[in-house]
């Protein structure tokens, strides 16, 4: 072996190990991206399930402040029934009374 083709040999080496490394570098840069997205993504998940879980909250007080009040409501409904019902059943006593006391004339 002439010195020229061992040269040639430990160039051509050279070159097969430093593009391994170089593909090697460049797997760990995109897979550094990878994980870096993944994690960029994930967290832009997380912050929009917070922002659903608090809007779901919200609406959850909100529809126990409507309960409350349609309960109140219906409660208030009733009173003015019963109020109803019983100047009603008064007004048709004072008719009775009225009828009965001019038929006695």
């Amino acid at each position: 072996m002439d010195s020229s083709s061992i040269a040639l040999t430990i160039i051509s080496v050279l070159g097969t190990l430093s593009s391994i490394v170089f593909a090697f570098l460049a797997f760990r840069r995109n897979d550094k991206r990878d994980h870096k997205d993944a994690g960029k993504n994930e967290g832009v998940m997380l912050s929009e399930i917070g922002y659903i879980k608090s809007s779901i909250d919200r609406i959850e007080k909100s529809l126990n402040h409507l309960e409350e009040r349609y309960t109140d409501l219906s409660n208030r409904l009733v009173k003015v029934e019963e109020s109803t019902k019983n100047a009603h059943k008064r007004i048709t006593e004072l008719h009775e009374e009225i009828k009965g006391g001019q038929n006695h004339e």
